[in-house]
């Protein structure tokens, strides 16, 4: 099959209680925000976030995208392997990536989850962002992938 080299971004499943209308607010306690399903197979280019209020703190916002091979499970869960974000003082409208991942193929069954490593702390802890993730497509046979199951 013919592959494309056009990017897409994949949109996060916001967790509930860390998302706001600006996005993640940084200045919480460390969790995992949000998440991506992935669907197809793809490849990753780049982890982003897109600062939607300005970062600040004496300790600023430090976030990681990390690969779960099995949705849901930590079971051999990845640390900061597809991203890690150091948003220091960052301004709004700001996008701040990392391409550590690249390069890395996803498949249907797999998810990549967004942690809030460090939050905003100190004088003035303020942030808010909304992460996305940008891969190429990979076109592949449904029977070939792994975790994809025809019902009857």
């Amino acid at each position: 099959m013919l592959r494309s080299d056009l990017v897409v971004d994949l949109e996060p499943h916001l967790m509930v209680d860390y998302d706001d209308d600006d996005g993640i607010d940084c200045d919480q306690t460390a969790a995992d925000v949000a998440r991506f399903l992935i669907k197809q197979k793809c490849e990753v280019v780049r982890s982003c976030a897109i600062v939607t209020e300005v970062c600040a703190g004496t300790i600023t916002p430090i976030v990681d995208f990390d690969l779960r091979p099995t949705v849901g499970s930590d079971t051999d869960r990845g640390v900061a392997d597809i991203g890690h974000l150091i948003l220091s003082t960052t301004a709004a409208g700001k996008v701040m990536f990392d391409e550590v991942g690249q390069g890395t193929v996803l498949e249907p069954g797999e998810e990549v989850v967004v942690q809030l490593i460090t939050a905003a702390s100190g004088v003035g802890p303020t942030g808010h962002f909304i992460p996305y993730l940008q891969v190429k497509i990979i076109p592949e046979t449904q029977a070939n992938l792994d975790d994809t199951t025809e019902t009857a």
